[in-house]
């Protein structure tokens, strides 16, 4: 009977440690983690699509009002510098989600290993993706296109 306790003892602290991780831990389908977890879970899916070539899915990501103008091989471009067809993700980890005081904006920052298929050059990047939303009940929207598609610098303000 001690041992049930002690069981159940280690697996609260487990479930304990994966929810105040953020969900960096496997919680075998269970919701542990709150929104750090869902930042962390989005972003998993999201560079599973970028690895799979579902680009529709991962325009998915963004805001209704802005999945059908987000060009995400354009924006996979710029933050790899080589074009989507040569890019094989060969494997990725999630660093760490964080949300800021205001429970309004998040960051995920992950670890990715690329490869160059037209070159054979294997590199490993860091990627920090942004999301935000609108009121705390309001669902999380990723910010990938606003954050790259500017080229040039903002003509009101001086440089």
């Amino acid at each position: 009977m001690r041992w049930v306790a002690g069981l159940v003892f280690l697996l609260g602290l487990y479930l304990g440690a994966a929810h105040f991780s953020g969900g960096a831990f496997p919680t075998l389908g269970l919701p542990i983690g709150g929104d750090r977890a869902l930042l962390r879970q989005t972003t998993d899916a999201f560079i599973e699509d970028i690895k799979f070539k579902d680009f529709k899915k991962a325009a998915s990501y963004h805001a209704p009002d802005k999945r059908d103008a987000v060009d995400i091989p354009f924006l996979i471009e710029r933050l790899f510098v080589q074009k989507p067809e040569s890019l094989d993700i060969m494997s990725y980890e999630i660093m760490m989600s964080e949300i800021d005081s205001t429970n309004m904006r998040g960051r995920v920052k992950s670890n990715i290993k690329v490869k160059n298929l037209a070159v054979g050059e294997i590199r490993e990047q860091e990627l920090m993706l942004f999301y935000h939303r609108d009121s705390v009940d309001a669902p999380w929207y990723m910010e990938l296109e606003s954050s790259l598609r500017q080229l040039s610098g903002d003509k009101q303000k001086q440089h």
